[in-house]
C-alpha cells in the first residue's frame, strides 16, 4: 500500500523538478510501505535518512532553478522550505526518541508533498512557462 501516487495534478511543468518530486514520493512510499508491512524499525532509518538528505538536496536544486528564472516568489518559497525542514527535523527527533513512526508523520509527508507541490511549486512552474512563452 502506498502513501500517495504520482498524478498529473503534481506536474509543475518543469521536467527536472518533476523527476525530483517523483523520487521524494518514492522514498516516502518506501518508508510508509516498510512501516505498514511491519519492517524492523532499524531497517527504516536509512530510508528516513535518505529522505531527509534528498529533501535538502531537492530544496537546494529547486531554489537554484527559481533563481535561474528570476522567480518573483523565491524569498517566501525559501522561508517555506526552511519551515518544512524544521518540521521534518522535529518529526525525525520524535521518531528516533520513540523508535516508532507515528501516523502523524505520514500525514505530514502527504500534506507536505501534495499541498506544497500543488499550492506552492505550481507557481514557479507557471511563471517559468510564461517567461518561456515571451
Amino acid at each position: 500500500m502506498k502513501l500517495m501516487e504520482w498524478s498529473d495534478t503534481l506536474d509543475v511543468g518543469v521536467t527536472s523538478m518533476n523527476h525530483q518530486h517523483k523520487k521524494l514520493l518514492d522514498l516516502m512510499n518506501r518508508l510508509y510501505e516498510g512501516k505498514t508491512n511491519g519492517a524492523p524499525f532499524d531497517s527504516l532509518i536509512p530510508i528516513l535518512s535518505e529522505l531527509k538528505s534528498y529533501t535538502i538536496e531537492h530544496f537546494q536544486e529547486e531554489e537554484k532553478f527559481m533563481e535561474s528564472i528570476n522567480y518573483s516568489g523565491i524569498a517566501s518559497h525559501k522561508i517555506i522550505h526552511q519551515q518544512l525542514l524544521s518540521k521534518f527535523g522535529e518529526q525525525e527527533n520524535l521518531i528516533l526518541d520513540t523508535r516508532t513512526f507515528p501516523d502523524s508523520f505520514f500525514s505530514f509527508l502527504k500534506v507536505w508533498l501534495s499541498a506544497h507541490i500543488q499550492g506552492i511549486d505550481m507557481k514557479y512552474g507557471l511563471e517559468s512557462q510564461s517567461k518561456q512563452a515571451v
